[in-house]
């Protein structure tokens, strides 16, 4: 199956969905000044970014106006149309992913907010990187790509679903808001992604960057947020999962530690002992002695740190 190539070019026309084997298409689309797309309904869903641009999605009696950083959720068979603005003709990420991809994963579609849905900065930004990571993976036409496109693309289902909580806004149910644009809420959102993703390599000076914020800024609203520092909580979030992972699993502390985000074996000893005043292996111990026989596993893991 040949590989869509990365388009820079104005589109004058509408873009086929070229499916490979494995079920994920995914494009770039910048259009034309006066170009208009006709109403279609696809058999897949069809996630689409705003990167640049206004424009309006129908669906239906319905149209609500997109702009760079919504995200528009189109389910499979739902007729829709995107019209783009006079003055600023869209550039668009678009991601189609077939049925079976999402059966296959046991997702519903239906728990996904459908039409435009308004991010945050944040999470458009994040929703962006998955965006040209996807369209990285297509261009490599490797064994693995298959696997990587599907993988990226139901993260990114995923990430949409999780962050999908929000409220309908007045506009109506065909529109919805995920968190507002405000620092604070940019700081809130930016809290809970980090409980999915401490484990990363990062400082804060990078954490900071992310958001647009400089390091005092990002300091006082983090502080505001969670009542501590950037460090202890990460350090926090990241003790916390090497306790479940000491508890219910065998795996060394050298692992251990690396799966928590530590990049020495030092630096876990040290933050491990200052939240819990002992070392990885005596808390395992410890936590292991008070466990029922029926609790206990029946083998019996290896303390090995390396």
């Amino acid at each position: 199956m040949p590989i869509r190539p990365r388009s820079t070019q104005p589109t004058v026309q509408p873009v086929e969905h070229v499916f490979p084997d494995w079920g994920v298409d995914v494009f770039e689309s910048h259009h034309a000044a006066g170009w208009r797309m006709p109403p279609a309904a696809h058999d897949f869903l069809k996630i689409v970014l705003v990167h640049d641009g206004m424009g309006t999605l129908r669906c239906g009696p319905d149209a609500t106006e997109c702009r760079r950083g919504d995200a528009l959720v189109i389910p499979a068979g739902r007729s829709h149309e995107i019209c783009d603005s006079d003055s600023e003709p869209l550039s668009l990420y678009v991601v189609s992913v077939r049925s079976r991809v999402l059966e296959i994963a046991c997702f519903d579609p239906a728990v996904l907010a459908s039409g435009v849905v308004h991010l945050d900065p944040h999470t458009a930004e994040k929703v962006e990187r998955s965006m040209r990571r996807l369209l990285f993976e297509q261009t490599l036409d490797m064994p693995t790509t298959g696997a990587q496109m599907i993988a990226l693309a139901l993260r990114l289902i995923a990430d949409l679903a999780r962050t999908g909580d929000a409220e309908a806004s007045g506009a109506g149910a065909n529109q919805r808001t995920i968190r507002g644009a405000d620092s604070v809420e940019r700081m809130r959102s930016y809290v809970e992604d980090l409980s999915e993703n401490f484990f990363e390599a990062t400082n804060l000076d990078a954490a900071a960057s992310t958001l647009g914020l400089s390091r005092r800024r990002f300091t006082q609203l983090f502080r505001e947020v969670t009542g501590t520092s950037w460090l202890a909580h990460v350090r926090k979030l990241r003790i916390d999962h090497a306790k479940k992972l000491l508890e219910s699993t065998s795996r060394t502390v050298l692992s251990v530690a690396f799966e928590c985000g530590f990049e020495d074996l030092s630096t876990f000893y040290r933050a491990f002992k200052r939240e819990t005043d002992e070392s990885p292996n005596k808390w395992r111990t410890h936590k292991r002695r008070v466990e029922t026989p029926s609790e206990r596993s029946a083998s019996t893991p290896s303390e090995g740190v390396a």
